[in-house]
């Protein structure tokens, strides 16, 4: 069994071929705003590494949000194509989801935390089950001035959200090394290989993107009228 994955959710564009539960090859480039010229190249080199063709994938795995608009709708784009093109299955994938599984359990709970807009992260929760981080819950969108309360019960936190965090002056989380999150398209394919075995594929026509709202403790002002002046 060979998967594809595709990881275009951040400034990282990476693509891996993952095959009888190991990694067979793998590029990442970090390279912003970037994904759409090199994408297909790398996907071209991926699979000449592996030695092994599109049309030998058992499917397709591809990031799925949350992350940047633009970088999500071309790995998408790029993916649905392959699919369509081959008559193959897809699965899409969180991208927190995919972090989470990459990182050898530190703690029995940690959050993982990715940058949304300005002033505003999307984060989950995950408890290590048997050796690997399982989601809790929903992925959330919320203003970086909640999250020391939104994770008042985890110490541990992981993921490229850090750099926004400690930015905003939240000090009294551990911090888990880039080292043991890095972004890569292997945990995406490897989670696609498990969901293909599982049964569990998407139907291609409606995968799209997961952008998540922000969630407010409070109400947002209303933008004043010119009626109400």
């Amino acid at each position: 069994m060979l998967v594809l994955g595709i990881e275009t959710a951040t400034p990282t564009c990476a693509v891996a071929v993952w095959g009888n539960g190991q990694l067979v090859a793998e590029q990442r480039v970090k390279l912003k705003n970037m994904h759409a010229e090199i994408i297909a190249g790398m996907i071209r080199q991926v699979v000449q590494q592996a030695r092994c063709s599109l049309e030998q994938m058992s499917c397709i795995a591809v990031s799925k949000g949350p992350g940047s608009f633009t970088g999500l709708r071309i790995g998408l784009a790029m993916a649905k194509g392959i699919a369509f093109a081959r008559n193959l299955p897809i699965v899409g994938i969180a991208t927190l989801d995919a972090i989470a599984s990459g990182i050898a359990p530190v703690a029995d709970r940690i959050v993982v935390a990715l940058p949304s807009r300005r002033g505003e992260i999307f984060a989950a929760p995950y408890r290590n089950l048997d050796g690997q981080y399982q989601r809790e819950g929903k992925i959330t969108a919320l203003p970086i001035a909640d999250f020391r309360q939104w994770s008042r019960n985890i110490e541990w936190v992981a993921g490229p959200g850090i750099a926004a965090l400690k930015e905003f002056g939240i000090r009294d989380k551990l911090y888990l090394p880039e080292i043991f999150w890095e972004i890569s398209a292997a945990p995406v394919a490897r989670l696609g290989a498990r969901r293909f075995l599982a049964g569990e594929m998407q139907d291609l026509a409606s995968l799209e993107p997961e952008y998540i709202k922000p969630f407010y403790t409070s109400a947002k002002p209303k933008a004043v009228t010119k009626e109400a002046c």
